[in-house]
């Protein structure tokens, strides 16, 4: 593993100026800005008193170029010339142009200062994966040629005659593969929450679940330390940065299980936490509700709660007065009730962090309650707003169902989602959301969500945000995909995005691309074996097809154990993806045309916490594929695309299951350890001539190394 060459001092110096604080160039300019207007005005008073027109005029003009340049904060340079989203309206034809596009002048106009990239994004220790994927979709007459296997002329009678089994023969699991480098963060941030306030709050509000989070015979020999430890778990956080407020909104899987099993829970509920772009909550951060007006008379109807009350000013009495004392006391007595009023007010019209979000469900039972939560950010009419996707058990219907929820919502939030003509699932979980460019929202409607609904075969739902009806866009039978051909190994995990905005789109086509999660079982390593994959979607006429899969990442964690106690593979190994936080590009170089760019990743292990992973270099991996490998522009609907697809996933399969075999042999159980050397100790004691000869050979290997 290596790390990655970190930027020169002369490339942070240019950048500087977007990635400083706020606070600081806003103080800077401020005393520049003062400093100026001070010199401006005396010099002019001192020329206008001499009756020098022509200097008096000449020093006006360059006063205000140089107030307009030298003073000018970031917020003043995004307003005078640039944007907050900064979005590429240019096309290029083919996918492959993104390797020569030129987009350094489109970033220097970007508003660095309400960027989620920070300093110890930029200077941070970066590893190098080497990562492995697998394209469909290759362009065999292409391939031929790059092969130099035939004549112009018997290439061209061999495609002529091109039929399923020759897609196969041709293109083996090494034509198939393109192998380059990503870069990771050293360090994984561990996100943290109280739990105990968590609990603590649950149990002070009045709602549906005052009885199903505690068990107050079981728990009365408990103390609040005990139980929380004992019976609450907490992973699964899904995140989204909402550019408009500067922050990351978070949400979690909070779990309470009266028997301390996380994998076994009474409920489940959907925790939100805000926090800031390096990663430290923000306490009563308040948001507001995109469906709510805000009141004008807001900060005067809060004003008149503490005069009802009789909360005054005190510092204007006299400190050692009765009169100030009395003013105090009666201060602190009303306080509480006041803030508990402007409570309520403000939750009419602001979400407040963290909070347990309000999704309603019958606490009666085991295995209640929202599960599996995934965030997605849904950005319309000029502003931005959460979705959150989870599965949860419909009583009505017998069976769990998914839905999703906007929590900065008041009207209609929740929507309980349904597929029309087709029969659904007993158990319907791990829809993988995405959103197209064209979301067909108006003011009457919110549009659309897309949801991978299957990866393998690839099938493709579209919904309304409206009302919750889903149909069936891209099927199996589209393609119609055999039964050999299809893999249960891959299900939901992160949300899938389109490329940044700052690159051009490419004309008729849409690329997404998103981390879903491996879930292979009897491999070598424990009885399930979970891992993030990585995958590129590409849409085109309504057709879709993945033109990459990564089978493995493992960031170079050593998985804590099921059991929580050391990093052996036993019982389950999991690293869970959750969330694409945020991909920005900061940098590109002119003359290699290769992209500097972050994005965010978090993770869960052993389902019982999260983690933040930065990856560096993905931009670059995924458009390098296109230069790697010759691929059909557009995947085809054809008798081929079965034979395609089922090439690609035979592959992947087989790398998977070596992955899990590798980390299993390097993760083995300490008992394990002993028992495989005593076994080795009583074959070399059994068969003594097999160590002689073994060593003879090494003897003889380095001599022949001596000799050369």
């Amino acid at each position: 593993m290596g790390s990655s060459r970190k930027p020169t001092f002369r490339q942070k110096a240019q950048d500087a100026v977007g990635l400083l604080s706020t606070e600081k160039v806003s103080r800077s300019a401020k005393f520049f800005q003062g400093w100026f207007a001070n010199f401006w005005s005396r010099l002019s008073m001192l020329l206008f008193r001499r009756r020098s027109n022509f200097l008096l005029l000449l020093l006006i003009i360059v006063g205000a170029l140089v107030t307009r340049v030298a003073v000018t904060t970031p917020q003043h340079f995004d307003r005078l010339y640039g944007s907050k989203s900064l979005r590429n309206t240019d096309f290029v034809e083919r996918k492959p142009e993104l390797l020569h596009v030129d987009i350094s002048e489109l970033l220097k106009r970007r508003q660095w200062s309400s960027s989620p990239i920070t300093e110890r994004m930029l200077n941070q220790e970066y590893l190098s994966e080497k990562v492995t994927g697998f394209v469909s979709n290759l362009d065999l007459s292409k391939l031929l040629t790059k092969k130099g296997k035939k004549s112009e002329k018997e290439r061209q009678k061999i495609e002529s005659k091109l039929n399923l089994n020759q897609y196969k023969d041709l293109a083996t699991c090494p034509d198939l593969a393109y192998i380059s480098q990503v870069y990771h963060s050293k360090d994984k941030i561990l996100l943290e929450d109280d739990l105990k306030e968590c609990r603590r709050k649950l149990l002070e509000t009045p709602s549906f679940l005052w009885t199903a989070v505690k068990d107050e015979e079981d728990e009365k020999d408990m103390t609040e330390n005990e139980v929380v430890q004992k019976r609450w778990f907490q992973f699964g956080t899904s995140a989204v940065w909402l550019e408009s407020e500067q922050c990351y909104l978070a949400y979690s899987r909070v779990i309470y299980s009266t028997i301390g099993v996380r994998s076994q829970p009474r409920v489940s509920l959907v925790r939100g936490q805000a926090f800031d772009k390096n990663w430290k909550e923000i306490k009563g951060k308040r948001i507001p509700y995109v469906d709510v007006p805000i009141p004008d008379d807001m900060e005067e109807s809060l004003k008149k709660i503490d005069h009802e009350l009789g909360i005054r000013d005190c510092s204007d009495l006299p400190s050692d007065s009765s009169a100030h004392d009395t003013c105090v006391v009666e201060n602190a007595k009303n306080r509480l009730v006041a803030q508990s009023r402007k409570e309520r007010i403000l939750s009419k019209y602001y979400m407040t962090y963290p909070a347990i979000v309000d999704i309603p469900f019958a606490p009666v039972g085991e295995w209640k309650g929202p599960e599996d939560p995934h965030v997605i950010l849904r950005k319309a009419n000029g502003y931005e707003e959460p979705v959150i996707v989870f599965n949860i058990w419909d009583d009505e219907l017998s069976r769990r169902i998914m839905v999703t929820h906007m929590p900065q919502r008041k009207i209609d939030p929740l929507l309980k989602m349904s597929i029309l003509g087709r029969e659904q699932r007993g158990v319907e979980k791990n829809w993988t959301p995405f959103f197209h460019k064209n979301l067909g929202e108006s003011s009457m409607s919110r549009g659309f969500i897309h949801f991978i609904y299957s990866f393998s075969p690839l099938e493709i739902l579209k919904c309304s945000l409206n009302d919750g009806f889903c149909e069936l866009v891209f099927g199996a039978e589209t393609l119609r995909i055999k039964e050999e051909n299809r893999f249960g190994g891959f299900r939901g995990g992160t949300q899938f995005v389109s490329l940044p905005d700052v690159l051009p789109q490419i004309k008729g086509q849409q690329i997404w691309v998103g981390f879903p999660k491996q879930h292979i079982e009897g491999c070598g390593c424990a009885d399930a074996f979970y891992r993030p994959m990585f995958s590129i979607l590409v849409e085109h006429d309504g057709v879709y097809s993945q033109e990459l899969l990564v089978p493995a990442l493992g960031f170079n964690i050593d998985v804590l154990s099921w059991d929580l106690t050391d990093t052996y593979c036993d019982e389950k190994n999991v690293i869970s993806p959750n969330s694409i936080a945020q991909w920005d590009v900061i940098r590109q170089d002119t003359h290699t045309k290769q992209y500097e760019d972050y994005l965010t990743l978090t993770l869960s292990e052993s389902d019982i916490n999260t983690r933040v992973v930065t990856l560096k270099g993905m931009l670059n991996y995924i458009l390098g594929m296109y230069k790697e490998k010759e691929l059909q522009e557009k995947f085809e609907i054809s008798d081929e695309a079965d034979v395609i697809i089922g090439q690609t996933l035979k592959c992947l399969k087989d790398s998977a299951f070596d992955y899990c075999k590798v980390y299993g042999a390097d993760h083995k159980k300490p008992e394990e350890e002993k028992e495989e050397e005593e076994e080795h100790h009583e074959e070399e004691e059994q068969h003594p001539e097999d160590k002689e000869n073994k060593e003879k050979e090494d003897d003889q290997a380095a001599e022949g190394e001596d000799e050369d």
